[in-house]
Parts: structure tokens; sequence; C-alpha cells
């Protein structure tokens, strides 16, 4: 299977519009530091730790492709 664009997958709201989610297991990642970033960014900002990790991906995804629109 080819990988799709994410663009694909967003509607303009940032809603996705598919319902094909993964499961992602992320490892080497020192407890102390999970801790601090539940207290610090997901405890005061979202409801979850999926919900924060998904506006996160969005965000730097935007800002990444801003940066290579003025690369070009």
């Amino acid at each position: 299977m080819r990988d799709r664009p994410l663009i694909n997958y967003i509607v303009e709201n940032g809603k996705f519009k598919d319902d094909m989610f993964v499961n992602v297991t992320i490892c080497n990642i020192p407890e102390s530091l999970v801790r601090e970033f539940l207290r610090t960014v997901v405890n005061p900002s979202y409801p979850g730790i999926s919900q924060a990790i998904q506006d996160l991906m969005k965000k730097e995804t935007q800002k990444q492709k801003k940066l290579d629109t003025v690369l070009e």
C-alpha cells in the first residue's frame, strides 16, 4: 500500500474525515519526560495524551509545510 499524503485525511476545520486510525507505540522515552509532558502540556490543555500528540503533529506538519514553501 502506498503512503498517501496526510492532507487526504484532513478537512478544512482540522477534523479527520476518515476512520482509519492507527495505534502507535513509542519506545525509549524516559518516564520523567513523559510525566513532565503530561504535567506541563497535556493536563492543562488537552483531554488526553492522544489529543495532545495529534495536535502537536498537525502543528509541526503545518509549520514544516510553511518552511518548505518559503525555501522553494
